[in-house]
């Protein structure tokens, strides 16, 4: 009877170690320095199940072989690795493993960069920190705020070359170079200073820019442009904001010296293209007379356009048609009781 219970309790472990479920164990996640090697796998990789075994690692970057039970993983950047087991019986089971990098791996030098002389630049990677121990060394010092820093700021006048070298307590030193070139602001003119009398318009324009905003606005054409109109109620400076093809700004100002004057003012010609310049017909000091009405009409006695109280506002259009090049006659009463006057403007497109 002995014996029979002992070959009983014998069949049961076999039977137990022969169909015991199948174990995979990746290995556990590990930290390294960039350019360096981890083994994957457990110890060992697979137990349980039905021996032999096969193995499936993904992703296959950076590995010595994709079906050994303890492949070599070289990484170019942090990586989790995946094993599937298969045994004999064709039973699966998988696990995962993390390979992390050390923080220094995130960490350079920045990129490249252009300034405009007078502002600063920020060196170093958008990741740069002293997380993980890592200290910065940064030459040349002579303009940077701190060449200690993970990003320093630097205040160059003239194009230079940055270098930093990187220190970490776990992994080998890095070193970087960045380059950061410095622009000279444009040479932006106003011209030309003029006196005018109220009432009066006169084109004020900027040289030596793509981009130009002009200040103040409310009295010019157009605040965007090269070349404006300038309609000052009272004596102007007016500024020039000028951007070149780099991003570099320059300033310059010039003056409109305004006469005061309750004189009506009547311009001839007009070329309403939305240029900014001309576009409207233009009578100075209109706004002083409340009650005036203009009336414009064609050669053949068309009345195109009427407003009271004209405001300089007439794009040459009839009821939003535009109206072809011509001259075309107008009457301007000005309300107050003195004389109307009759005139001719011709529309340029």
């Amino acid at each position: 009877m002995t014996k029979s219970i002992f070959l009983f309790i014998t069949g049961l472990l076999f039977s137990a170690a022969v169909f015991a479920q199948l174990q995979v164990d990746a290995g556990a996640n590990s930290t390294i320095c960039s350019g360096t090697s981890h083994t994957l796998g457990g110890s060992p990789t697979a137990t349980g199940g039905t021996a032999p075994y096969t193995y499936a690692w993904t992703p296959s970057s950076g590995l010595s072989s994709t079906t050994s039970a303890a492949p070599t993983a070289t990484p170019s950047q942090p990586t989790w690795y995946f094993v599937t087991v298969t045994d004999a019986a064709g039973n699966t089971g998988m696990d995962s493993i993390g390979v992390g990098f050390y923080s220094i791996w995130a960490y350079n030098g920045g990129k490249d960069t252009s300034i405009c002389i007078g502002t600063t630049a920020l060196l170093g990677g958008a990741n740069n920190s002293t997380a993980g121990g890592c200290t910065y060394s940064w030459t040349p010092i002579a303009t940077l705020d701190n060449p200690n820093a993970p990003r320093p700021t630097t205040s160059t006048t003239v194009t230079t070359t940055f270098s930093v070298t990187i220190n970490s307590p776990n992994c080998p030193s890095k070193s970087y170079t960045v380059t950061v070139t410095v622009n000279p602001l444009p040479v932006v003119t106003a011209c030309c200073e003029a006196t005018i009398n109220e009432g009066e318009s006169v084109n004020i324009a900027g040289t030596g820019a793509v981009e130009y905003v002009w200040s103040p606005g409310a009295s010019l054409s157009n605040s965007y442009t090269a070349v404006t109109t300038a309609e000052p109620l009272n004596t102007t400076l007016y500024y020039v904001y000028g951007k070149d093809a780099n991003g570099c700004i320059a300033i310059d100002t010039v003056r409109i010296i305004v006469i005061p004057s309750s004189e009506l003012v009547f311009y001839n010609t007009f070329s309403p293209n939305g240029d900014g310049i001309n576009d409207f017909f233009y009578i100075g000091n209109a706004g002083k007379y409340a009650t005036s009405v203009l009336e414009v009409y064609s050669r053949t006695g068309q009345l195109v356009y009427s407003k009271t109280d004209y405001d300089n506002s007439w794009d040459g259009t009839n009821y939003g048609d535009k109206l072809p090049e011509a001259t075309y006659y107008y009457i301007f009463n000005p309300g107050d009781g003195s004389s109307t006057v009759f005139g001719n403007v011709t529309i340029l497109r």
